[in-house]
């Protein structure tokens, strides 16, 4: 209990209670009573750091299906990751149909015992899209207790008659999409292209430089330095 005027405060070390109101921690220490109105959000926000975790049920083609997929899904499963966050517990399940044609990525959450979709990614080329090996990334960049995901697949580029590969960068954040795009050239003739959403100025300064420095990373594991451009 919090002491009432005339009663000694605790000893020796210290305790927190939530107050009345729900907006305050009294924090009693060393005889001393002390209100520390964010101190409750620190624990809880250590706590859920603390339970988050990344698992990967396939990685690409390094990290064999582990177990059953909990989610109903058509064609190949390319990649798969369990995750929890302060949000809850996810599952990030990125698929292939048609023999790779269509290319399907897709977020769930658990909730009452089910896997509800809460977005989806979807592409398509009538070639073959492919997932970039070892590059899906689901980190919390922003430190705020909810993971950020990024993903990154290819397919050929079309209705040009050099060929080429079209490269493709997304991440999800706060329910909203970010992109970049790029056309990697196989010909002498040909030139490469670059674009990045807009919306990618809107987002906070550390996501966008730690994004624009993952994307400088494939470019330089594909040996793509026109590719290499974004400005950190």
């Amino acid at each position: 209990m919090i002491p009432l005027p005339g009663q000694r405060p605790c000893r020796n070390f210290w305790f927190g209670l939530l107050g009345d109101n729900g907006r305050f921690v009294a924090l009693c220490q060393m005889k001393k009573l002390v209100f520390v109105p964010v101190f409750l959000l620190a624990l809880l926000v250590r706590q859920a750091h603390a339970q988050m975790y990344v698992k990967a049920i396939r990685a690409n083609d390094t990290v064999p299906i582990k177990g059953a997929i909990p989610v109903k899904y058509e064609g190949k499963v390319e990649e798969c990751y369990e995750y929890k966050d302060a949000a809850g517990l996810h599952l990030f399940l990125a698929t292939s149909t048609s023999a790779g044609k269509y290319f399907l990525g897709t977020c769930y959450t658990l909730v009452n015992g089910n896997y509800v979709q809460d977005w989806q990614i979807k592409d398509y080329s009538s070639l073959e899209v492919a997932m970039a090996d070892d590059y899906t990334k689901i980190v919390d960049i922003d430190g705020d207790g909810i993971y950020e995901t990024i993903i990154i697949y290819e397919y050929p580029t079309e209705g040009n008659k050099y060929g080429g590969t079209t490269w493709k960068l997304l991440l999800h954040y706060k329910n909203q999409k970010y992109a970049i795009r790029a056309h990697q050239k196989d010909s002498d003739y040909d030139e490469e292209d670059l674009t990045m959403d807009k919306t990618f100025d809107t987002l906070p300064k550390s996501l966008k430089k730690y994004v624009m420095q993952y994307w400088n990373k494939l470019a330089k594991d594909q040996n793509a330095m026109e590719m290499f451009d974004l400005k950190k």
